[in-house]
């Protein structure tokens, strides 16, 4: 089955190839060359809807599915640095929106910030929890989100997008329910993955295309999307979320490691401090714990700079972009 209307970004024709997705399963991938955009033509979200797309996303290639409770505080120490960022103190009061909420992390914090959150989530399960364990507003549809007749300060997509059918339809929907001085954010995983295109890691090729994941981004991709929404102010970056330690993992091992974040890992971090972890004698530091500072200082230098590299290459492992009424 062909695409209907060509690509869903531009409109232009797109090629098909065959593929074998993450979970080994045959599929048709959409190629746009016009605006590097990468698709499948199917809908995911009856699988999201029923709680069924983290066996195809994690079980398929050996990884376990985190139990709620787990599930909840990675999320809530990743939404942490989401708060950072993307919330200040303009925010309080005002309602900022989350589609794709799951179990609430992200609204709960932003609320202990001072906003009035709300959420979409199409799982039944995790919408209830958001509804009746945090107190928060959550719809089931985008449809019902639309009838509370609500405009919003921020709308986050925290990787939302690439599994929306019609992305540009959607997208402009949501920059209608800004306030005037309001903001999109959204999170989405790039095709210009690094472990794709420069490592070109056989495993991560494997791994990369997810059946309930449909729609793949390159940087221009987005920004012809966002020159199509008519919008106001629009930046668009790339983001290197995992760091070289992943990566080599990846080189020496061909296969994904859990890392409790979504697009991103701690292992350097981790890696420095255990090396910080050298005892210090009455506060000094010992002669191997001075040794073991110099090299926690290089391997956090050279991983900065390689993300940095990436990332000034319109490559990374994320699109980060924003769009401004």
């Amino acid at each position: 089955m062909e695409p209907s209307s060509g690509c869903p970004v531009c409109g232009d024709r797109a090629d098909g190839r065959p593929i074998l997705v993450r979970s080994g399963r045959p599929m048709t991938l959409w190629c746009c060359r016009a605006c590097e955009f990468e698709f499948f033509i199917h809908d995911p979200t009856p699988q999201i809807a029923t709680d069924q797309a983290d066996a195809s996303r994690l079980n398929a290639v050996g990884m376990a599915i985190p139990p709620p409770e787990e599930d909840f505080a990675n999320g809530l120490r990743q939404a942490a640095s989401y708060i950072g960022e993307y919330l200040d103190a303009s925010d309080g009061g005002r309602n900022v929106l989350e589609i794709g909420c799951s179990w609430g992390y992200f609204l709960k914090l932003a609320h202990e910030a001072g906003a009035v959150p709300y959420g979409v989530e199409l799982n039944a399960v995790r919408a209830r929890h958001v509804r009746d364990h945090l107190g928060i507003p959550c719809d089931d549809s985008l449809d019902a989100c639309e009838r509370r007749s609500l405009r919003f300060k921020q709308i986050f997509l925290f990787y939302v997008l690439e599994s929306i059918p019609q992305p540009l339809q959607y997208v402009r929907r949501l920059v209608t329910l800004l306030d005037q001085d309001g903001r999109l954010v959204v999170i989405t995983p790039s095709l210009r993955d690094p472990l794709k295109d420069l490592w070109q890691n056989g495993g991560f090729l494997r791994f990369f295309y997810e059946e309930n994941s449909i729609n793949y981004f390159s940087p221009k991709a987005v920004r012809r999307l966002c020159d199509r929404i008519n919008a106001g102010q629009v930046s668009v970056t790339t983001r290197q979320g995992y760091s070289f330690a992943n990566h080599m993992n990846w080189f020496l091992t061909n296969g994904p490691r859990t890392t409790g974040i979504v697009g991103g890992d701690n292992f350097v971090r981790n890696m420095i401090q255990q090396l910080s972890a050298q005892p210090r004698t009455a506060g000094e530091v010992t002669e191997f714990g001075a040794r073991a500072d110099h090299l926690a200082k290089l391997i956090e230098e050279f991983d900065a700079s390689y993300r940095r590299y990436l990332e000034s290459q319109d490559m990374g492992n994320q699109i980060r972009f924003t769009v401004r009424k």
